[in-house]
């Protein structure tokens, strides 16, 4: 999303930076999208819905990718009547890839708190939120070398293999938190499956003297 202007630039658009305006817009659309349905789709569906998205989106990206030039262009779209299609698929995959990530991973991992006590929540969001811009910032930092390195198709590849990833780890170890209360969610994770397949356990009362 950095790089979207740099993306179209290299897809042969002459106004990449205009052209990026979408993924902005799409963003803002589907995120409005996520806080209609999150509380009622839940936590964990909504992200096992939309990492596929994001995956198809990438995939999308890289395989048009092969059948342009990966050099930047300066001739005019009418010059090049092969990549047209192949231009306009790429804005199609980063939008979707967008649209996935707006509706999931864009905006649950800000939600991580309940799964933390009240001794350790400060402490468990401030490493939690560390951890997310600390990857954003490797992701950022990378994208053009891996863009130069492996050439962008096979860079989109590398993040949809990535994708998958967290797409099997979400789905083996993240638990449901919508409709618990903060008691509740904050036990998922003593539960011999983190409370993915079964009943969150109940927090036992605490007694006074």
């Amino acid at each position: 999303m950095y790089y979207s202007a740099t993306i179209f630039y290299y897809a042969g658009f002459p106004t990449p930076t205009l052209t990026s305006l979408v993924v902005a817009v799409t963003n803002f659309l589907f995120t409005l999208v996520a806080l209609t349905l999150i509380d009622r789709v839940g936590r964990r569906r909504i992200l096992l819905w939309s990492i596929p998205v994001m995956v198809a989106g990438l995939l999308i990206v890289a395989i048009h990718f092969r059948s342009i030039d990966p050099e930047p262009v300066s001739v005019s779209r009418e010059d090049k009547p092969a990549s047209r299609g192949a231009a306009i698929a790429i804005v199609v995959g980063i939008m979707v890839y967008v649209a996935g990530y707006a509706t999931g991973l864009g905006n649950v991992p800000w939600m991580q708190s309940e799964l933390f006590g009240d001794k350790v929540r400060a402490v468990g969001s401030s490493i939690a939120t560390s951890t997310n811009w600390g990857a954003n910032f490797i992701v950022g930092a990378t994208f053009l070398i891996l863009m130069d390195a492996l050439t962008p198709t096979w860079t989109f590849v590398l993040y949809a293999f990535i994708c998958t990833i967290g797409y099997v780890l979400i789905y083996r170890i993240f638990p449901e938190m919508t409709g618990l209360t903060l008691e509740e969610a904050a036990h998922l994770l003593e539960a011999d499956d983190w409370g993915v397949s079964g009943n969150p356990p109940v927090p036992e009362p605490e007694i006074s003297d």
